[in-house]
């Protein structure tokens, strides 16, 4: 309890301070517009098509595309990967060959027309002992594929194999990596190597113009080293960055004499917290590196690292960018590569094209006078998300969508948290966290300082209210196109706060004979006999009494709270009390520990708790647990007063602030999000959208693609790509959506309520005081928390 009572703290610090700010008579200025001026940073795009010589006609499951060089003349791209294989019935194993179902393909492309030149099928010189391309590299005019056997050269222009040699590969390491810099007029590689012992060490090779090499490995026989990065000092000096499992340590380089001399720590600890992935080596000396929100630099000479690129400053998909490769970069040109296309799972993965976006830093800024809003999303802004900013900034004349990542989950919730044995700890870490975060957005909202437009952010229930978000009902035109009851259940107290443009369902998946007699979910006692003689005395739900409890509560939340008031007198309150007292643990287990017990003496689970079921396959998907067939099996409400249907938990949603430059624009951008585009783009990745059409043409291609072997892993993705054991059909689908409609309200948690009820209920629960004596504690309590927001 010591760590819940510390958190706690936490939120009422914040509680307090939302108080002061929901209190203050005047209400609070906004902050000053941000109006984007002709000097604003901004990059026209071109986007080159790439032919990798995959077949166009086959899906992939697996697909690697890696930039591995340019010079004046050329760049030069490598694509490898799995082709999707057919439904088992309809494979021959007496030809089938697993060589088939692989490819790997080299392209060329012509930097001043653009065109690919050519394509080099590397397989085709494979030998029978070659298995896998370890690396592909492009350097002085020569293409190089190295396998585990063998190296080859090739001819760009011509895709003649030139040479053929064994790999510098051998049993006790396996080749890693190359890294190429230039520095001035010296070249320098680094090679990292990974061991039969899973370290890792490098080896620097420096070569000078007048062809003079000084090498120097970084080999620690405990523990693995690797070369993380060099970076330019000057011409002549260069600075090794050498990281191992717990530290940094830096080198000096004399370039001139290949002297190599340990420097100072202290004197680049600005390198020591920077987030840095993979980087690559400008002309200029510095590294270059992809961040959340763009690109930066390396700088050594100011000891800095520097934005160059925002992904707001053009007006591509931020998303797909976000996917690519650096190839290139300076402080006015950058070239990204990678497959850059809203490709979905139902269509299909296809890998015969891959893009190339050259980034040319502009004059001025096309949007200048806009004013900008700021739209933050706590997951990180997802492809259709980012595909509708880009149409929104196109098209609108006034305004301009910025994405903004001032509140970092990291910072309020601790990953590391966890437990393999027992789901409560996460769960409780993850409503601390989201409390504290809501309650900072709420504040800063309320304060004039917060964002405009709020992406997933449903689970964030202290935002819930009319100080912080607009009603979105005026915006949500058209309803007979949408699931109504997904709407309405997104209400809180008639509003629409957060609006599901997506979701999952949460529930219990059973047979559907198991039902109570809503038809649709359980009621408190028939739930405790479904566990008695269906489960044999194993709850599917497998929170302790605290967290089981605060998780019902938030379920039929509106029967305790409703116009700012909290009345936990009533017996419904106290029924779902007992009911959690008599029947559920006081410490939760793990949900593997729970399948390992109930599958001890049956093969298959007789129901299993849902907390996140999406698209049609992932509905089969997870069916497929609990029977081999495609019917009898449904999914009902969690356990509840009057047997009510199951959640639906927002995947993304949409909500506006009170203090928005202008909510009219940002409905504009909400309707954008709701266009059957954009639905349907989301449903095509087997996931439930708000909109019934969508649904129903993304249906249509679920039957063709399940049917013609896709992969069965919950939402599309996955290697597995056997497909089901049944033929799904119009029916199939039809049902899906029946469920859909039986789905009741959205998990709108308000966690710093969970987080009291945790905190007060086990002396309940425990029989260290009456109930009475906890309700009027509990209720002070959340009646305090409401008040304060006004």
């Amino acid at each position: 309890m010591n760590r819940i009572i510390k958190t706690v703290s936490v939120v009422v610090v914040f509680s307090m301070t939302l108080s002061i700010a929901s209190c203050d008579k005047k209400p609070a200025e906004k902050k000053a517009a941000k109006i984007i001026t002709e000097d604003s940073p901004w990059f026209d795009s071109e986007i080159i098509d790439v032919d990798t010589g995959v077949d166009k006609d086959r899906n992939v499951t697996d697909y690697n595309n890696s930039f591995v060089g340019s010079d004046d003349d050329y760049y030069v791209i490598y694509s490898g990967g799995n082709y999707a294989s057919p439904p088992e019935d309809e494979i021959d194993w007496n030809t089938y060959d697993w060589n088939d179902y692989f490819y790997n393909f080299v392209s060329i492309v012509d930097r001043n027309t653009h065109q690919t030149v050519r394509t080099i099928d590397l397989r085709k010189d494979f030998t029978a002992s070659d298995i896998h391309i370890d690396t592909v590299s492009y350097s002085d005019g020569i293409i190089t594929a190295k396998t585990q056997i063998k190296e080859r050269d090739y001819d760009p222009l011509t895709g003649e194999l030139l040479d053929t040699r064994p790999s510098n590969s051998n049993s006790s390491e396996e080749f890693s990596f190359t890294d190429f810099y230039k520095i001035g007029e010296y070249k320098i590689e680094v090679i990292t190597y990974q061991m039969e012992n899973l370290r890792n060490y490098s080896t620097l090779d420096c070569f000078s113009p007048d062809g003079k090499t000084a090498s120097h490995e970084f080999k620690k026989p405990d523990k693995s080293i690797y070369i993380y990065a060099v970076l330019s000092l000057s011409d002549t000096k260069a600075l090794v960055v050498v990281a191992t499992e717990t530290e940094k340590e830096y080198y000096e380089l004399d370039l001139t004499t290949g002297e190599l001399a340990k420097a100072n720590s202290k004197e680049y600890g600005w390198l020591d917290d920077a987030s840095i992935g993979e980087t690559i080596p400008g002309k200029d000396g510095m590294l270059y590196y992809g961040t959340g929100n763009g690109i930066a630099r390396m700088n050594a000479q100011t000891k800095s690292t520097e934005t160059v690129f925002d992904y707001s400053w053009c007006d591509l998909n931020r998303y797909l960018l976000e996917c690519t490769d650096l190839v290139e970069c300076s402080d006015d040109f950058i070239i990204l590569c990678g497959k850059f296309d809203l490709t979905n799972v139902y269509e299909g993965i296809k890998a015969d094209k891959i893009s190339l976006i050259e980034l040319t830093k502009a004059d001025k800024n096309p949007h200048a006078g806009k004013t900008v809003m700021e739209l933050y999303d706590p997951m990180g802004v997802d492809a259709y998300t980012s595909e509708a900013i880009s149409i929104f900034n196109r098209s609108n004349d006034k305004f301009f969508i910025e994405v903004i990542d001032r509140y970092q989950r990291g910072d309020f919730i601790d990953y590391s948290v966890g437990d393999e044995y027992n789901d409560d700890v996460w769960e409780m870490e993850r409503i601390d966290g989201t409390s504290a975060l809501s309650n900072k957005l709420a504040i800063d909202i309320i304060n004039g300082e917060g964002p405009d437009i709020l992406m997933n952010t449903s689970r964030y229930g202290q935002l819930n209210n009319p100080n912080c978000l607009v009603d979105l009902t005026p915006y949500v035109t058209d309803s007979g196109n949408y699931f109504t009851n997904i709407i309405e259940g997104s209400r809180v107290e008639g509003s629409i706060y957060q609006l599901p443009l997506s979701f999952d369902i949460e529930g219990i998946m059973t047979k559907t004979e198991n039902a109570g007699k809503s038809g649709i979910g359980f009621t408190l006692d028939e739930y405790a006999k479904l566990v008695d003689k269906v489960t044999n005395g194993n709850d599917p739900i497998t929170f302790g009494q605290s967290v089981y409890f605060a998780k019902l509560f938030n379920t039929m939340s509106d029967r305790f709270i409703s116009d700012g008031k909290v009345d936990l007198s009533g017996p419904e309150f106290k029924e779902l009390a007992e009911y959690v007292r008599d029947n559920v643990p006081e410490d939760g287990t793990s949900q593997n520990e729970w399948y390992q017990t109930v599958t001890t003496f049956s093969p298959l689970p007789k129901a299993v708790y849902e907390e996140y079921c999406t698209g049609i396959g992932g509905f089969y998907f997870e069916s497929t647990f609990l029977t081999s067939k495609s019917t009898g099996i449904t999914m009902f409400g969690l356990p509840s007063l009057d047997g009510m249907g199951p959640m639906f938990n927002s995947i993304c949603s949409v909500a506006v602030s009170t203090q928005a430059e202008d909510v009219d624009a940002c409905g504009e951008f909400v309707k954008i999000l709701l266009s059957e585009d954009i639905q349907t783009g989301i449903a095509m990745n087997d996931c439930f959208v708000l909109n019934r059409d969508a649904f129903q043409k993304a249906g249509r291609s679920a039957i063709e693609y399940y049917n013609a072997g896709g992969s069965i892993t919950n939402n599309g993705h996955g290697s597995a790509s056997i497909g089901f054991s049944f033929k799904i059909t119009q029916k199939e689908v039809d049902y899906v959506e029946s469920i859909l409609l039986t789905c009741s309200k959205m998990d709108i948690e308000d966690s710093a309520v969970s987080v009291i009820l945790i905190e007060e209920m086990p002396a309940y629960f425990l029989g260290q005081k009456k109930l009475d004596a906890v309700i009027k504690i509990a209720q002070n309590r959340i009646q305090k928390v409401l008040n304060e927001r006004g």
